[in-house]
């Protein structure tokens, strides 16, 4: 019977190498994190410019909500973790400075932020 007991991915996969799979792999899960960036932000905008056009009070909830049900966060998948110290050294691209003042800048409204 096959022992189900939790490991770590790291245990499996020697950093060191240069695995053309673990690379592209990595590749891909990059790609789609600047999707879900790019997603997020044309969300939060969208958001703030609806929030205009309706009436005071329904537009300030939207526009404290303007951050509530956007992407999951995937920080504690194991899949993750790898492809986060493999090419960012452990950080998250997702919590990166960068994309947080992107957001700061969509939520007042200043849309296109990220160009």
């Amino acid at each position: 019977m096959a022992d189900f007991r939790d490991y770590d991915f790291l245990d499996e996969v020697n950093c060191a190498d240069t695995c053309e799979a673990v690379i592209a792999l990595c590749g891909l899960i990059d790609s789609l994190i600047k999707d879900i960036q790019y997603l997020e932000l044309e969300c939060i905008s969208t958001r703030y410019l609806l929030s205009q056009h309706m009436d005071d009070e329904q537009g300030e909830l939207l526009r404290m909500d303007i951050l509530e049900n956007l992407g999951r966060r995937f920080g504690d998948d194991p899949a993750y973790a790898l492809y986060k110290n493999l090419m960012y050294s452990g950080g998250d691209p997702m919590e990166f400075r960068d994309y947080f003042v992107k957001v700061h800048e969509a939520c007042k409204g200043r849309y296109p932020c990220w160009q």
